[in-house]
């Protein structure tokens, strides 16, 4: 006898329920650690609020996704790479900076080049769509064409979900 399956469908109320309650969590670790704020603080704290809104939606969604598992996967890379960046060096009391952990691809486009914008352009003439559709949805650089329309299929609707939650915090708190 085969376990019994997950639904694939999520309860919308349901949904929209964890949502907000793990982008309040969220919201709250990020007030609770930085609550005084200047100028120039501002932009983080708004990178943070993005990075939490999304990470209340990969978790919700869970490991049954690619594109969840990747939000997750980068969002756990970040702290460690932060750690590995800031590493003390005890021996010379400063801190160490590991520029290799940011070091970008210096290769530069010949100008006379056919292909300026290096937009992908494959043999059947689709101009890349489906490529620009690999770029969107997080995880999907080796899925084939149907997995890949799933993935962006699910990933639009937590989104559009996740907006409407948003939508209405923001009108809830600000009627307070």
């Amino acid at each position: 006898m085969s376990p019994p399956h997950q639904p694939t469908s999520i309860n919308p109320n349901s949904l929209k329920i964890q949502l907000a309650y793990r982008f309040l969590h969220n919201l709250n670790n990020i007030n609770t650690k930085r609550s005084n704020l200047d100028h120039t603080q501002i932009n983080r704290k708004s990178h943070r609020v993005k990075v939490a809104a999304y990470a209340s939606m990969a978790f919700v969604t869970g490991s049954r996704r690619a594109w969840s598992r990747s939000i997750l996967r980068k969002i756990r890379n970040r702290g460690v790479l932060a750690r590995i960046k800031k590493r003390v060096d005890h021996k010379a009391s400063r801190v160490r900076v590991h520029h290799h952990l940011n070091a970008r691809s210096t290769k530069r486009r010949n100008p006379s080049c056919s292909n300026p914008n290096g937009d992908y352009i494959d043999p059947s003439g689709n101009l890349g769509l489906e490529v620009k559709l690999r770029k969107l949805v997080p995880g999907a650089v080796m899925m084939d064409a149907c997995g890949l329309l799933d993935e962006t299929a699910d990933y639009i609707k937590c989104l559009a979900t996740q907006v409407e939650v948003m939508r209405t915090l923001v009108d809830l708190y600000s009627t307070i």
